[in-house]
């Protein structure tokens, strides 16, 4: 699919909506000024369509990054580095703002796609990001059966690991799908982001992606030398 493609599809949807009844004054809410001006279709203004669509798209991409590349990442290395009374509840709060943040990027992701004319949804990156939605409504539910389970059992159960990986997963696909987000954009031509853009994008998701993998290991490891202690002092008591 290519930005000419698009752009004539969405022409003959102006036709279809705007035609000949829809010039100025009409039922057009985009309707420019002379039918035959530049941009313009039987009354319709192709470049105000897309500029009243661009601030949407932006914002499904600006809520996503957030959510992925820092809220997510942020949450996850804070219960592993940090120590303080409440953590558990301050990691679940960040979790929680970042669905909520992921769950209004994916409503406009939506809105987006019904008001275009060819659907994008059986393409790779609304798929990845519908799965991800899904997927994450199950995280508040391990997360809380995790922290119940360790604190009965004193020790991770399956829960535990489902939270854990679950996590890993999801918020891996979430940072890479930002990254074809921007690919879709380049090859259907709506509002194409700039190489600094995508370069930008890479750098800060890479970054943050590094970050937390090595919080994880330094949580493993912290964990791992607990447990030895806490049998040591077992044995010699």
């Amino acid at each position: 699919m290519t930005s000419a493609t698009l752009l004539l599809a969405l022409a003959s949807l102006a036709a279809a909506q705007y035609g000949p009844g829809g010039g100025p004054g009409g039922n057009n809410p985009y309707a420019g000024g002379d039918p035959g001006a530049a941009g313009g279709f039987g009354g319709f203004d192709i470049g105000a369509f897309l500029s009243a669509l661009e601030p949407k798209l932006i914002a499904h991409g600006v809520l996503a990054s957030l959510a992925f590349v820092i809220f997510f990442p942020l949450g996850a290395i804070m219960i592993r580095i940090a120590s303080f009374p409440g953590l558990w509840w301050v990691h679940g709060l960040f979790q929680v703002f970042a669905y909520a943040l992921f769950t209004a990027a994916v409503g406009l992701g939506i809105w987006f796609n019904n008001q275009i004319p060819d659907s994008l949804l059986d393409h790779y990156h609304p798929v990845i990001g519908l799965l991800c939605f899904a997927l994450l409504f199950f995280q508040p539910i391990l997360g809380v059966l995790h922290h119940t389970q360790f604190k009965k059992y004193n020790r991770r159960t399956f829960w535990s690991y489902g939270h854990l990986w679950l996590g890993r997963i999801v918020i891996t696909l979430g940072m890479i799908n930002g990254g074809l987000g921007m690919l879709l954009a380049t090859e259907t031509g709506f509002f194409v982001p700039s190489r600094g853009q995508m370069i930008a994008y890479g750098v800060i998701a890479g970054l943050m992606w590094v970050a937390w993998v090595l919080a994880s290991v330094f949580g493993e490891v912290k964990r791992s030398r607990g447990s030895k202690k806490t049998v040591q002092k077992e044995q010699y008591a």
